[in-house]
């Protein structure tokens, strides 16, 4: 029976699969187990790669605090430089720094203790100088500034002075008395950060880093290294400012405690080792001249390798045969130093013998179980059944018909047993289907017919084209509304090259999209009888295939006035998107001007005050520079007001020279900060024009602004030149706009003016500056051209507009004289300003010229102070917590009618809503914030008057 069922198809299956499953079993295994432990080994080499990347950003972090503190001290180096170039610096100098017996400069005896201030040396053979002079007195500012920071982190702050030997810093806790313990020999290149101090460096050079090394001074503390930055001065290496830090400090930030993550090691890009976790303190002792290649075994040499390697930047990992250790290396960027995590290999074969154990034995398991089932159910549920199959069909061989089999089974060999009955009984009924198959076959000829002419009725009477192009891109078939679309004949259409009709561009784009469908309409545009281009919407079936069709089946729809609708309907929502933007931006530049005008208001007071009070001529110019300072704040703040406000057109005699410099002002800082040079070559005796100077100003800061934008993503010479002269026997006024930019291209410059165009890219520009401004200089009777493109000569702008020539006209009277007590008076003048600085302003302005003053800081005090005592005159603010400056002024109409013609308004917000109604209606003096004395006196005489 055994040898029977060997011989059966289903026991050499058996037999098979279990030699097979034994032989697959085995490779499965071998290979698990290969892959098992090339996956543990990957995934700890992985983590190691993970933990020095993270010490190594960890590392980064920490050195860049000590960069950036660099960088703020540098960068108030070069700012506050200008400050000393005068002789109070030098004077500093010699109140500072003494010429020792040994012929050295060092802090006089007063200020040489370290602990307490800044102390500096300069070598005997240094030539002393005014510039060497002056930046010992800015080193000295620094230290004492940044120095006691610095001191808290236990950092050595001290800048270093090129090509002198000059030394100044604070040091409190290293050696607070080293100048007088300089030799006559010291040198400062005798050490490595004194090298790399006085090693030449580019402008803007980054930070560098001295290996670390015990420092005789301060050996207590342990091992130190150095951080050094070069300072630059109108291009000049001048000097460097240094760091002293604390190596144990750093490592103490960046590696973990010893045996927590394993075995870790800093080195230098030159083979010195700076710290290893398996030697501890024992290493702290050699740092700087111990090396790495004195450790023991081939890992040295490996990490040596890996460092060359991970220098581009890409952490690298290995492992080490001879020390049996996976390892990772990561650059720690900025001092070239490499931090490596090793981790032993027994580690990582210990981790992966149990994945592997258990994977070899359950593969075994499951392996023998699944042989012993498929057996059991091959047996029973296959070879039995199929055997009784077999012995049937011989005896339906030999002519046996009636031979039934049962039909018990629900599966692939019941089915079979049900078709064996099935068999003799269907050849009677072969005849019978052949003629009802005749019978459909007629009916369905009849529906073809029918649904093919109601398939022409409904594609000759349908909006849309419906057109087959065959395999050579020939229509074959063209429905009549194409003469309706296009223009052409159905007739001279059909036998026609589709690709005929199309756009050259989009034939080549669209073409192969269309022979090669997607399901999505495509456009492309078609040319019309009378020659005009249509844009149709084309969506292709591929029937190629279909003995029936063979070509493609386009759906053709005129979608050209959907899309010029559209494109109208976008041009409006862009242009109403651009108008909330602007308003938004006029309302936050209105909203921060205001916010300055009273800080402003307070410095242009105190500083006129200063000036008018001062005893020297120093004290007087340095008032004068502050309040020219605080005067050009407020002539900023003045041209965004003039920006934000929504007023009507009021058009006046214009100064287009004025204009430009208020635009230019403006623009200041963004063209200094993007390298542009502006030249203004403004004529004095040109004419005024009668214009709104807020659109004229529009207009010029468009053209500057677009200058700065084409000159800011180039190289080499940026320069804008802006130009105004009389033109036309001087009866107009030109200004010419030229940069250096790119140009504008020929071919674009017939349609740069057209709204909506624009050759930025997206988000950069919207294509309505240009067209805004042209309609601007045109209402005002003027023109504006692009000049001819020249190559390599930027664009350039002519703006034309018609001088002013009025009638004779009284000439505006002068700035009224400052009131004094000799002009009237003296008066009673109330106050009134939430800002109690801008009130005291006010009040010694008043009191100055002799009047008296009285100051309340709200409106319900104002009220207080009119119920108390009389006055002539009020000065309010505007806006003030409660009672505000409309509502004091209502109350004063109310009690006291006759003092409310005698009220002025100080304000910094003349631009909202309710302020802007109020002054229009109730028509009371305004002065703004900021003001002078003289326009304060002015408006109280001219009220008073």
């Amino acid at each position: 029976m055994k040898h029977a069922f060997s011989r059966t198809l289903t026991g050499q299956t058996l037999w098979r699969l279990a030699l097979g499953g034994a032989l697959v079993l085995l490779l499965t295994s071998l290979l698990g187990t290969y892959v098992l432990f090339r996956q543990t080994e990957a995934e700890a080499t992985s983590r190691l790669m993970l933990r020095v990347q993270e010490r190594a950003r960890q590392a980064e972090r920490v050195l860049e605090h000590s960069a950036e503190t660099h960088e703020t001290v540098r960068n108030a180096f070069v700012s506050q430089w200008p400050q000393y170039q005068d002789a109070a610096t030098l004077r500093r100098f010699d109140a500072l720094m003494t010429r020792y017996p040994d012929g050295a400069w060092r802090n006089r005896r007063e200020i040489a203790d370290g602990r307490i201030h800044p102390t500096g040396w300069i070598a005997r053979s240094a030539a002393l100088n005014d510039d060497l002079r002056r930046r010992v007195v800015l080193f000295y500012d620094l230290s004492k500034h940044f120095g006691p920071g610095a001191a808290l982190r236990h950092d050595n702050l001290f800048f270093v002075g090129l090509p002198e030997e000059a030394n100044m810093g604070f040091d409190p806790y290293l050696y607070p008395n080293w100048i007088f313990d300089i030799g006559e020999d010291f040198t400062q290149l005798h050490y490595e950060w004194g090298r790399l101090a006085y090693e030449q460096a580019a402008p803007g050079a980054p930070t560098r880093w001295s290996m670390a090394e015990i420092d005789e001074v301060g050996s207590t503390l342990g091992p130190v290294y150095t951080a050094v930055t070069p300072i630059h001065v109108d291009g000049r290496h001048v000097a460097a400012v240094a760091s002293t830090l604390l190596l144990n400090d750093f490592l103490a930030r960046v590696l973990p405690p010893h045996g927590s993550e394993g075995r870790y090691l800093l080195f230098h890009a030159d083979g010195r080792l700076l710290a290893d976790t398996a030697m501890g303190e024992r290493l702290s002792r050699q740092v700087g001249t111990y090396r790495l290649d004195q450790l023991d075994g081939d890992l040295p040499g490996l990490l040596a390798q890996a460092a060359r390697k991970a220098a581009t930047g890409h952490p690298q990992s290995g492992y080490g045969a001879q020390s049996d250790a996976y390892f990772a290396v990561s650059l720690i960027h900025g001092p070239q130093w490499y931090i490596a995590a090793a981790q032993p290999g027994t580690l990582v074969r210990d981790q992966a013998r149990g994945p592997v154990l258990w994977a070899a034995g359950a593969g075994m398991g499951v392996l023998l179980s699944l042989l012993a089932l498929f057996g059991l159910v091959l047996r029973r549920h296959v070879a039995a059944p199929l055997g009784e199959l077999t012995r049937a069909a011989e005896r339906v061989a030999g002519g046996d018909t009636g031979v039934r089999l049962p039909t018990t089974r629900e599966d692939e060999l019941g089915r079979l047993a049900t078709a064996f009955n099935d068999m003799t009984d269907k050849v009677a009924q072969r005849d019978a289907t052949l003629r009802e198959d005749k019978r459909r076959i007629e009916e369905a000829l009849t529906s073809l017919r029918l649904t093919e002419e109601r398939w022409r009725a409904m594609t000759e009477n349908a909006s849309d084209v419906i057109a087959v192009v065959d395999a050579r891109g020939v229509f074959s078939y063209v429905s009549p509304p194409a003469e309706r679309m296009l223009g052409h004949p159905v007739d001279a259409l059909v036998g026609s090259p589709a690709r005929a009709l199309m756009h050259p561009d989009d034939a080549a784009e669209l073409g192969p999209r269309l022979e090669r469908p997607l399901g999505k309409p495509v456009q492309c545009r078609a040319r019309h009888a009378n020659g005009q281009w249509r844009t149709l919407e084309v969506a292709a079936s591929d029937l190629r295939h279909h003995p029936a069709i063979q070509g493609l089946v386009l759906n053709v729809r005129d979608v050209s006035e959907t899309l010029a609708a559209e494109e109208t309907l976008a041009r409006q929502r862009e242009a109403l998107h651009q108008s909330e933007k602007l308003t938004a931006l006029g309302s936050l530049l209105a909203g921060v001007a205001h916010e300055l005008n009273n800080p402003l208001a307070v410095v242009v007071g105190r500083s006129i005050q200063l000036e008018s009070a001062a005893r020297s001529s120093t004290e007087r110019e340095t008032a004068g520079r502050i309040r020219q300072a605080a005067e050009r704040c407020a002539r900023i703040v003045k041209t965004f007001l003039a920006m934000a406000r929504r007023q009507d057109v009021t058009r006046a005699p214009t100064s287009v020279n004025r204009v430009i410099t208020d635009a230019l002002e403006v623009l200041a800082y963004t063209l200094d900060s993007s390298g542009i040079s502006v030249h203004a070559a403004l004529a004095d005796d040109l004419p005024p024009v009668l214009a709104d100077a807020d659109q004229l100003g529009q207009v010029f800061m468009n053209l500057f602004t677009n200058a700065q934008q084409a000159m800011s993503g180039q190289a080499g010479r940026r320069e804008l030149q802006v130009s105004t002269h009389r033109a036309a026997g001087g009866h107009e006024v030109q200004v010419v706009v030229q940069d250096s930019g790119p140009g504008i291209a020929p071919e674009l410059g017939a349609r740069i003016f057209e709204p909506f165009f624009t050759t930025k890219a997206v988000g950069d520009g919207t294509g309505v500056g240009l067209s805004v401004s042209l309609g601007i200089v045109q209402s005002h009777g003027g023109s504006m051209l692009l000049a001819p493109h020249a190559p390599n000569r930027g664009a350039r702008f002519v703006v034309s507009l018609p001088a002013h020539a009025p009638a004779a006209a009284p000439s505006l009277p002068a700035t009224a004289p400052a009131a004094t007590p000799s002009a009237g008076g003296p008066w009673r003048v109330l106050i009134v300003d939430d800002e109690i600085d801008i009130a005291e302003i006010l009040g010694e302005i008043v009191q100055h010229a002799g009047h008296a003053a009285v100051l309340a800081n709200s409106g319900e005090q104002a009220l207080a102070q009119l119920a108390a005592q009389p006055f002539d005159l009020v000065m309010t603010d505007l806006k003030m917590p409660g009672m505000d400056g409309p509502a004091l002024y209502r109350d004063i109409e109310h009690r006291h009618p006759a003092l409310a013609r005698r009220v002025i308004v100080v304000t910094g917000d003349t631009l909202s809503s309710g302020a802007h109604e109020f002054l229009r209606e109730v028509r009371v003096p305004v002065i703004d914030k900021p003001f002078t004395p003289d326009e304060v006196l002015a408006c109280i005489a001219a009220v008073m008057r």
